[in-house]
């Protein structure tokens, strides 16, 4: 019943470098959630307002998790409580300090696994989840 509840929910994610969007692409396919691919900011609220994601993956270069983007997203979203994370690379990470954090949640840190992914969705979902029945 959870797999089922949680396969209704999707995955939007900003710019995936090639590399990633094959990762990506496979390891939901895999676990059966629904991704949506966004290749600009612009195309990305478009979806987002059409119906909010439950987790939004943030790829391509650092300038892309601009505190304007999070905060739009965050508007958006806020009663839909999205969760938000910038895919990173463990070799050479783009952390930032806690005072240079555009509002993420947290990191995606490559290499990818399955079950970090599904950790991931599972408590985006739950997140979501929680806040519409409180």
């Amino acid at each position: 019943m959870f797999t089922m509840q949680l396969a209704q929910r999707y995955v939007l994610v900003l710019e995936p470098s090639s590399d990633d969007l094959q990762v990506l692409r496979s390891l939901f396919n895999r676990l059966s959630y629904d991704m949506v691919e966004a290749a600009s900011a612009d195309q990305m609220m478009q979806r987002a307002q059409q119906e909010p994601p439950c987790l939004v993956i943030l790829g391509g270069q650092q300038q892309n998790w601009s505190t304007v983007l999070v905060e739009r997203l965050r508007n958006l979203s806020e009663a839909h409580r999205t969760t938000i994370v910038a895919l990173t690379d463990s070799q050479s990470p783009s952390w930032l300090p806690q005072d240079e954090n555009p509002g993420l949640d947290g990191f995606l840190v490559k290499p990818l696994s399955s079950d970090v992914l599904t950790s991931l969705v599972q408590s985006a979902w739950a997140r979501q989840t929680c806040n519409a029945e409180s």
